[in-house]
């Protein structure tokens, strides 16, 4: 599975694999624990909504885009830019539990999912699994500081930040 990645007011996009989310089971208090990497100095916190694709597809027109996804969500991307701009650590992607989208024309408020999904597939071929990230803005951005801990909270997501 791959994601793809399009930043808050960037037309292009960028890939990561799937070592990107964040797969360990929440906390007893409800909160994932993330482990900032040694060498990481600042974090974003980064709101985006995102689409599961689940039929194959390359080259797919926007106008047939919709057929291709089923299921939406939303999520929380920890990113730093002091290695390079368009990383993505390990561990750093929040997903809520996804929503099944109802019908099957084209989906209200799904017309920028709609548009991505063609200048993604135009480059690679997108698999069932895949999923396409529309990067929503920031919550937050601050310092790291070595021992220190904080905890991060976006709708019903809570991440503990362990440094």
């Amino acid at each position: 599975m791959n994601l793809f990645i399009f930043p808050y007011g960037s037309d292009n996009f960028y890939t990561c694999p799937d070592s990107a989310i964040c797969r360990e089971k929440e906390a007893s208090d409800g909160s994932f624990k993330y482990w900032v990497p040694d060498g990481v100095e600042t974090l974003r916190a980064i709101r985006f909504a995102y689409v599961k694709i689940d039929r194959a597809g390359k080259c797919v027109r926007e106008e047939y885009a919709h057929r291709h996804y089923k299921v939406c969500g939303w999520g929380v991307h920890l990113a730093t830019y002091d290695i390079n701009e368009g990383n993505t650590l390990d561990s750093s992607i929040f997903l809520s539990s996804p929503t099944e989208i109802e019908g099957s024309g084209p989906y209200e408020g799904f017309s920028s999912f709609d548009s991505t999904l063609e200048r993604a597939s135009k480059y690679m071929s997108l698999r069932s699994g895949d999923l396409i990230v529309l990067e929503l803005g920031d919550i937050e951005a601050y310092e790291i500081e070595p021992g220190a801990s904080r905890t991060l909270s976006c709708d019903q997501i809570k991440i503990a930040i362990i440094s």
